[in-house]
């Protein structure tokens, strides 16, 4: 999954200070063909990324959205917003959360 690819640059973008900015567990469930491709876990509060269901708690925010729309977003090619009144990005938890992901995907956009 291109996906894939975006989550490993995550994890070397991770710095204690992003996680003491963030400080939040954020599960991505990325689909392929409207089924799950992947589920990854952006635990902020211990600075890691991996792949699977949640290791220690339960996420603050659930994210989930299409391997190509998830692609889009972090590019900076599908605006979040558009994508949430789309039906393109699903969100439960805590929706406030998502913008302290901004700068996240911005450090991303530029390499893609």
């Amino acid at each position: 999954l291109p996906s894939d690819a975006v989550f490993g640059q995550m994890a070397q973008q991770l710095t204690p200070d992003l996680v003491k900015k963030v400080n939040a567990i954020f599960q991505w469930n990325i689909t392929k063909n409207k089924k799950q491709a992947a589920q990854w876990n952006l635990k902020t509060g211990s600075g890691s990324v991996y792949k699977g269901t949640p290791k220690q708690g339960k996420p603050d925010t659930t994210i989930t959205m299409s391997d190509e729309d998830f692609v889009a977003l972090v590019s900076g090619k599908l605006n979040g917003q558009t994508a949430f009144f789309q039906g393109k990005l699903k969100i439960t938890g805590n929706l406030m959360l998502m913008t302290k992901l901004d700068g996240l995907f911005k450090e991303q956009a530029s390499k893609l």
